[in-house]
Order: structure tokens, then sequence, then C-alpha cells
């Protein structure tokens, strides 16, 4: 394969990598040249979409989709997917949206909202002061009930276009304000929620891979909290832990080669490297851990922002849970984090 990379942003990772590298005003020389496209995240402007819409896998039918959260959670509500009660506001009846669900409620703006960004938790009238202030006039938003889950997890799917089916095994993730701080393997199986991932790709007839993030709630019961379709941060461990990783997958499938085996080959666990710098850690001693793996994205340093990921695996469950706890520990102890 040749890889080719669309992307507005001077210094994005992707360019280091990449055989050729086109700005978005190059788009129709970048589709040219290309014979099938994919994405590594939703918001990409619409006149760029419109012109890869034919090579592009998963459908941009089902990106757009994706790009509002109202109309994701419409779509799943409707087909009878289990979703936390919800109801969609403007921000001129805010006020008696969220009335109608009772405070605690959270407030997700419609669109450009990733890694807790236009994610507001509202426990009171008076907490929508900063989502007024913060949007504008003519949007939209899903006021969702505060889930008081016992944990979260997410299940990553990969379908080729013969109607193929892969399903990775479920992990078990842990976030900060909103961005997922760390997740693991978990020997805990959900046989609903892998029939829902089923059920989703073939409903989109999706091509590609698709994440089905859950919350997992006190009495026992499964709720859709959002989907993503593309590879996603909770299954980045399986570039160490499975035979055929989820990057892989996806390649297979948009290009029409055999899916490889989502089965793992150990334990694992990733922590998420949120706002620090490569200076400020300790890499001789991180390393120096049995099972450890660094992938560092290059990105220039800013607050909360994903700077890189480690990857760990291990004979068994509680072992990948005691190195998750000392690399926390190794990493962001010493800067105060």
């Amino acid at each position: 394969f040749e890889f080719f990379v669309a992307d507005d942003t001077p210094r994005s990772p992707a360019r280091k990598v990449a055989d050729l590298c086109f700005d978005y005003s190059q788009i129709d020389e970048f589709v040219k040249l290309c014979d099938v496209i994919t994405y590594e995240f939703e918001h990409i402007p619409e006149e760029v979409l419109e012109k890869t819409a034919p090579l592009t896998f998963p459908s941009v039918e089902i990106l757009k989709l994706k790009k509002s959260k109202v109309e994701e959670k419409l779509f799943l509500k409707r087909r009878g997917y289990p979703v936390p009660t919800f109801t969609v506001a403007l921000k001129e009846d805010l006020e008696q949206k969220v009335g109608l669900l009772n405070p605690p409620v959270v407030v997700k703006a419609e669109a450009l909202g990733y890694d807790g960004k236009g994610q507001y938790l509202i426990k009171s009238l008076q907490d929508l002061q900063k989502v007024k202030a913060n949007h504008g006039e003519k949007e939209r938003f899903l006021v969702e009930e505060f889930v008081d889950f016992d944990f979260e997890l997410s299940i990553i799917g990969v379908r080729s276009p013969r109607g193929e089916v892969r399903l990775y095994p479920p992990t078990i993730n842990y976030h900060r304000e909103g961005i997922l701080f760390y997740n693991h393997t978990t020997s805990m199986v959900f046989p609903e929620g892998e029939e829902i991932v089923r059920s989703l790709m073939e409903e989109l007839n999706l091509v590609g891979v698709l994440c089905v993030e859950f919350f997992y709630t006190k009495e026992g019961k499964l709720l859709i909290n959002e989907m993503a379709p593309r590879v996603h941060n909770t299954g980045h461990h399986t570039l160490d832990s499975a035979y055929t990783s989820q990057f892989e997958n996806l390649l297979r499938a948009i290009t029409g080669l055999p899916l490889g085996s989502t089965k793992l080959k150990s334990h694992a666990g990733m922590l998420n490297l949120l706002g620090v710098s490569y200076e400020e850690i300790d890499w001789k001693k991180v390393l120096s851990m049995e099972g450890t793996k660094l992938y560092w994205y290059g990105k220039e340093k800013k607050h909360r922002r994903k700077m890189g990921h480690i990857n760990l695996v291990a004979s068994t469950e509680e072992e990948v849970m005691e190195k998750l706890n000392q690399l926390y520990d190794m990493i962001y102890e010493p800067i105060k984090c």
C-alpha cells in the first residue's frame, strides 16, 4: 500500500509517516490518487466529505450521522437500541427540557463534542449559564439523564464488504474529565453488547470498524453512550495484545482482504498520556517495566491533549491493573497532573 494523508493541520503526526500529504485545498488531487479513503476522526468539513464520498469507508452517510449527537441518539432510539432517557432542546427551551428530566442531567452540544468538549453536567438550572455563554442561539442540544453507572465498557467490531464480522473482546474504560484515561481487557463477557454491535454494523451496512461505548448500570443493564465508526482509543491496546490490531483490520476490511483474527494473545491495558511533554517523563524507568510499549504522537503539548499512549501486556488481568497503577505513579505523580 501507499498511504496519502489529507489534513489541514501543518504538523499532524500522520504527515511524518505518509507517502504524500495534502491540504484540504488540494482535495481533488488527493481523491484522484486514492483507491479507497478512510478517516480517523469525525470533524471533517462537509465540502471535503462531498468530494471523498464515493471512495470513503465507513460511508460518509454513517459519518454524518455520527457528527450530530442529536441524530445519533434519535437513530438509536427509533430502532429500539437501549439508550439513556433523553430529549432534544434549543437554547431557548433548555430550562424547560432540563426541568422535564430533573437534574442532574448531562447537556451535550450537537456538534464538535469529543473528549469531554461541549458536555456539561447540570445539577441545577443555574448551571445552564455556562452552556448559554458558550453556544449560539440556533444550536441544538442533547439533554440526557445522568446515568449513575457501575462502569463503562466498549466493544469494537470490524465488518468486510462481504458482511464478514469479527468482534474484539470488551474493555473496561476509565475517564477523567470526559477523556479516556486508561482501560484494560476483561474476562467478563457481554452477549447483549456483542449482539448490539453486530446489529448496528449490519443495519448501517458498515464496511470498516465500529466502536460502541456502553454504560453498565448498577442494575446490570447496558445503555449505549455513543458509537464511533472508526478505529478508537479504547482499542489501541490491540496493537500489542491481538493477533490482528484494529488498525490492520480496518485496512483489511476497506481493501477487501480477509479479516484477521480478533483474538487476544494476552491480557492488556492502555494508559493515555494526557497533557504531558516527553521531557517530563523518566522513560528509562517506565520502559524498563516488562510488557510496556510507548506510542508517542509528536504533537504540540496542550492541556488535556492526548500526547501518546503506553500499551502493556501481562499474563493476568490482575497483573495488568497492578502495572497500570505503577505506570500512573511513574508518569503523573512527579508532575502532579
